[in-house]
Formats: structure tokens, C-alpha cells, sequence
């Protein structure tokens, strides 16, 4: 920019300096007044343990019974193999003496075949999901617009013949129109098996007939002699003769005599063709049966004119020349051709198919969708989702098998459950052939709890476990411990009722002993309830959601650092529960750590923590996060 040179650059330096500082006071303003409200500001803090709890796993109820003499019954097991039984009959045991230890190679196997099908059908699981994803992404065939069809219009009559219909062409065969020349050629109506004649080709090449009885004349005849020639005799004739002037020769001439009549040269027949006739044998006479002498054909009533002419022969549907032309040829007296002029109709090309022999049979291929319609696309695609829904229930059911066979390899070793005396042991045959018990042990010490628990629970809840039981006569609370779960399912579900469970999964019985059994009768009902603990769930912190704050980087609390302050601290959630807590996944914060509520003027990043010196006199010169003093 030019300035004049007048202009006071001065003040313009002045100015602009100014406004630089004064921006500069202001924000300088700005932090100091943010920093010191942050410096004089305190904000109450909680200590995480007192505001969080911790999960145990989801709860589920059953009902059962008290009984005051427990029977452990062993039944024989087709997949399982026993290889060595520790008791016999009579022997007193307590709970938790072996009684028997099943083989582990065929248990191990089971478990293996187990984890392969349920890599099956997670594979199962894998195409279905890609094939819906395939059909997800068709485009629909889209049907063509077709117009509306034309009334068809109302076919012609088609008029008589009034061509002459020929098998066989003749120079007297009249064609049906044509001037004869290669513009405007004959056109004859014939049959496919037409034949022509010599004389129609005689007519058409413009040829004479040689065959035709020349009339008779005189012949000279040399005399004999050394004399000079003679002048030959007259022979009278009906008609005069031109006179022939003999050649000279050296011998004598004789004298002119009457020249035979040449005799009429005998019909020959005509070579056979191959195909289409082309020729047939044709006289110009024909003879007498009675009396062998040629009589004169009838006169024709049109004869062909001499020749050289064009011919075109034509074969029409229903012999009507009005009617679609079949096949045809054209002859020319001039050129000695012949051609056809039908329209020759081509083959169709052969037509390209894919080549599938690599494909696989058990996969369908589409061609970009351009085979299915839109509402079959949706059928397609709300079955292949109900498929992906029946191979979830297969992948949870071979997930269930397989923790199953992983449960009876780890409880090989049986146990006596109950402290007793072995009632029975028979063999294993025996057994099997009545359906009965081969190991029975029979306890009569305290009180046991018969109930039921859901197929999904298998693998969550063990023996050893703490159930709680609840009487219904006398309203007390009783602790038992698991030392039961069976290894078979129940013919029915009737003794669960946890209303959160799938009413077509199979239960397994488990029993309970009650350690303190004051108050129970024999056979009294119990509402029982059991804790399903889930994978590291005692490990997690559940903090309460009202110290939970988000921004644009994710949830935050404030949490008391080194310097006794509050910092904004980033953590990772995971679910909720109760409707209250929040898991938190990240390492950032524990138990003994200090937050603040994250709401109110005074919850700011750098806020003084207020509450600390009272957990620091309470621990004896530990503070609440666990640190020296």
C-alpha cells in the first residue's frame, strides 16, 4: 500500500501497539482471575470406596425343600468309563472323601469334540452373517415397462391362385408373369420336385432343335472316267434342289444319284441327376402302340418363343403364388446361371454360459442382484436373519456342551456329599439293566435342601457356592453351601421359576446342607436364592453416575491429585447397574482416591479438595489416597 508522504506513520505504530496490548492485558486479566478463583475455590470431596460398590453377578431364584436324610445316589454313566471306586459297602465316609475316580481320556476326548463343533457352528454363524450382508447389498430386479400389446389387425383374405401349378416345364408351360429379360424375367409356379425339359432348354438358350426332320436333297454322284466330270442327272423331286458343284478329284466321277432320306434319330434317355430334376427325357414325337409309326403331337395352345431368354422358377407356401415364397431359382438362357433368391434364415449364435465348475454347490451365486425382485429380496433376507437367529441358539447350545463336558472332566473325582454310611454298591451291569443306583450313601446328620437351577447357570454357580433359604412357616433366613449339582437334567422344569429364565431350557438338580438348621422341619418349603457370579466382576468398581461428568472428550471425574487439588481425569465406562452405578474399566481411579462432585460453581479443575485432613486424622498419618502424610 502506498501512503502519501504526508501520512503520520507514527500514530499508525502507536495505535496498533496499543490495541496489541490491550488484548494482552485482557486475557492476561482473564487467567489471573481464573487461576485465582480456582486458587481461592474448594470443592468437597468423597472418597471413591464410600460412593461405588461392587457386582457379584446377577441373582436367581428357585424353591426347594428340607430334608433331615439325604441319600447321595450314584446312577451309571454310558459316556463316562470308572476307573477305580475307593469305598465298599458298609464303609462310613464324611463329606468330602472320594468315593470313585471316572477315566479322564474319554472325557478329554468329549471335551475336544465338543470344542469342535462349536467352532462349526460359529463358522455356520460367520457365512450366514456374510450372506445377509450379500443380499443386504443387492440391488432389486427391476421388471421392465411393457407396453400395452396392439390389436392385432384383421388378417387379408389371400386370393385364389390363378398361376398354373407345374411339376414339370415345358416349352409349352406358360408362366404367370415376366417378360423374359433380366429385369423382368418368366416366373413360373412350380412344385419343389419340378422337373424341365429338353425342350423347355432348347427354348430358353435360343438353340434349335437338331432332331427336327430336315427335308430331302439331292446328292451328285461322281462318274467314273478320266473324262472331265459329267453333268449330273436330274432327279425329280416334289420341290427343286440347289445344285452342288462336285469337288475335283483325281479319280473318275460318276454320275449324281438320289440322296437317302436320313432316318429319324431315336429318343435317348437323359442322365439322372442328383437333387432337384433337372433334366427329363423329352420327344418331339410320339409312337404309335398299335403300329410303331411317330404320329404328330396335338398343337400346344401357347408355345414359348425362341430363346435366349430369363426364367425364374418359384415354390410357394400352398402352391399359391400369393402365399410367402418358400424357394426359388432363376436360369439365364445368356449366362448359363442359376442362382437361389430365397432369404436364407442364419442360425442362431451359440449362446455364452458361464463357466460354474469351480463354483462351489453349496453356494448360490446372483448376478448383482438383477435376478430377484425386491419383495423376494426382503423374503430372503428375513429368512436368512431368522437362519442367523436359530445358529446363535446353536453356537449358546454347543458354548452349554461344551462347558458341560469341561465341568465332568473337572469333576472326575467323585465325592461324598453327605457324612453317612455307603448303603450299596453293586456292578455296573446291574445297574444298567434296572435304571437303579450302583452307589448309594446314606447320611442322616442335619438338614439338606433339594432344589433346582437353570441350564445357564451351569459353569457360574459351584459346589461350595452359598445359597440363602428363606422358610415360609417361620419367616428365618438359613446359609447352606452347595455340595450337589447333578450331572443330568430333570424330566421337567417344575421346580424353577425365576421368571428371567427361558422356560424351554432344561434345569439340574443341586443340593444345599444347612450348617445351622434350628426352627426346619423334614420337607419344609424354601425360597432359595443363588448368586451367579460373572467373569472378574468382584474386581470392578461400580462408581455412583452423579460423579460422572462428559465433555467433547469423553467421561471425566475430578479427581484430588498430588497436590491435594481436583484435575479433570478421564476414565473408561462399561455397564450399568441398578439403574445407579457405572462400571469403570480404566486403571485411573481406585478405591482409595478422592473425587469430587462434578457440578456446582466451585467444581473447577484446580479447586482446592476440601475434606481431606479429616481421612488423614482418622488414619493415623495416612491420607485417603494411601499416601505418607
Amino acid at each position: 500500500m502506498n501512503l502519501p508522504a504526508n501520512f503520520p506513520l507514527k500514530k499508525v505504530m502507536i495505535t496498533v501497539v496499543s490495541v496489541v496490548i490491550v488484548i494482552a492485558l485482557i486475557i492476561t486479566g482473564v487467567t489471573v482471575a481464573v487461576n485465582g478463583k480456582a486458587a481461592n475455590a474448594t470443592v468437597d470431596v468423597e472418597q471413591v470406596s464410600n460412593i461405588s460398590t461392587q457386582y457379584w453377578g446377577d441373582q436367581s431364584s428357585t424353591y426347594g425343600n428340607a430334608t433331615s436324610d439325604f441319600v447321595q445316589e450314584l446312577y451309571p454313566d454310558k459316556e463316562k468309563a470308572i476307573s477305580k471306586i475307593f469305598v465298599k459297602e458298609g464303609d462310613t465316609v464324611k463329606i468330602g472323601d472320594t468315593l470313585l475316580q471316572y477315566d479322564t481320556t474319554k472325557l478329554q476326548l468329549k471335551v475336544e469334540s465338543k470344542e469342535l463343533e462349536e467352532k462349526k457352528k460359529k463358522y455356520e454363524l460367520e457365512q450366514a452373517e456374510k450372506e445377509l450382508t450379500k443380499l443386504q447389498n443387492t440391488a432389486p430386479h427391476v421388471e421392465p415397462v411393457i407396453p400395452e400389446p396392439e390389436p392385432e389387425p384383421t388378417p387379408t383374405p389371400v386370393p385364389e391362385s390363378q398361376a398354373e401349378l407345374y411339376t414339370e416345364i415345358t416349352e409349352h408351360s406358360k408362366p404367370f408373369k415376366g417378360a423374359g429379360t433380366e429385369e423382368d424375367p418368366y416366373v413360373f409356379l412350380c412344385t419343389e420336385d419340378a422337373v424341365l425339359t429338353k425342350g423347355f432348354l432348347l427354348k430358353l438358350l435360343g438353340v434349335t432343335d437338331p432332331r427336327a426332320t430336315p427335308t430331302p436333297t439331292p446328292t451328285p454322284t461322281p462318274t467314273p472316267s478320266a473324262e472331265p466330270t459329267a453333268q449330273p442327272s436330274e432327279v425329280p423331286t416334289a420341290a427343286p434342289q440347289p445344285t452342288v458343284t462336285p469337288e475335283p478329284t483325281a479319280e473318275p466321277t460318276t454320275a449324281p444319284t438320289e440322296a437317302p432320306t436320313p432316318a429319324p434319330i431315336e429318343p435317348t434317355e437323359a442322365p439322372t441327376v442328383s437333387g432337384m430334376a433337372w433334366f427329363k427325357q423329352m420327344t418331339f414325337t410320339k409312337t404309335n402302340e398299335t403300329g410303331g409309326e411317330s404320329v404328330p403331337t396335338p398343337e400346344p395352345d401357347f408355345t414359348l418363343p425362341d430363346g435366349p431368354f430369363v426364367a425364374r422358377f418359384e415354390v410357394h407356401e400352398q402352391d399359391n403364388e400369393n402365399l410367402p415364397l418358400v424357394k426359388g431359382w432363376q436360369m439365364d438362357g445368356d449366362k448359363i446361371s442359376a442362382g437361389f433368391f430365397n432369404e436364407v434364415i442364419s442360425e442362431p449364435d451359440d449362446i455364452q454360459m458361464p463357466d460354474l465348475s469351480y463354483a462351489d454347490p453349496g453356494i448360490s451365486y446372483d448376478t448383482g442382484g438383477s435376478m430377484y425382485t425386491a419383495e423376494e429380496l426382503q423374503q430372503m433376507i428375513a429368512d436368512k436373519k431368522q437362519q442367523i437367529q436359530d445358529l446363535k441358539l446353536n453356537v449358546k447350545q454347543a458354548a452349554h456342551d461344551l462347558e458341560k463336558a469341561k465341568l465332568d472332566l473337572e469333576n472326575a473325582t467323585i465325592k461324598s456329599t453327605v457324612n453317612g454310611v455307603v448303603k450299596s454298591l453293586t456292578d455296573l451291569d446291574t445297574a444298567m439293566s434296572t435304571s437303579s443306583p450302583f452307589l448309594v450313601v446314606s447320611g442322616g446328620d442335619g438338614f439338606y435342601i433339594t432344589a433346582s437351577l437353570n441350564e445357564s447357570l451351569l459353569g457360574k454357580v459351584h459346589v461350595g457356592d452359598t445359597v440363602m433359604a428363606s422358610s415360609w412357616e417361620n419367616g428365618q433366613m438359613y446359609e447352606a453351601e452347595i455340595v450337589q449339582i447333578s450331572d443330568f437334567p430333570n424330566d421337567n422344569s417344575n421346580y424353577y421359576y425365576d421368571g428371567s429364565s427361558n422356560p424351554n431350557s432344561s434345569t439340574y438338580q443341586f443340593t444345599a446342607r444347612i450348617a445351622d438348621a434350628d426352627g426346619l422341619k423334614n420337607g419344609m418349603g424354601l425360597d432359595i436364592t443363588l448368586k451367579a457370579a460373572s467373569d472378574n466382576a468382584s474386581n470392578a468398581i461400580y462408581l455412583f453416575k452423579a460423579y460422572i461428568r462428559s465433555d467433547d472428550g469423553g467421561k471425566y471425574v475430578l479427581k484430588v491429585g498430588d497436590d491435594n487439588r481436583v484435575h479433570k481425569t478421564y476414565i473408561k465406562t462399561g455397564k450399568t447397574i441398578y439403574n445407579q452405578y457405572l462400571e469403570i474399566k480404566s486403571d485411573t481411579l481406585t478405591e482409595e482416591d478422592y473425587v469430587a462432585f462434578p457440578y456446582g460453581t466451585s467444581a473447577i479443575d484446580g479447586a482446592k479438595a476440601n475434606g481431606m485432613e479429616e481421612n488423614t486424622d482418622e488414619n493415623d498419618g495416612i491420607d485417603a489416597r494411601g499416601l505418607d502424610a
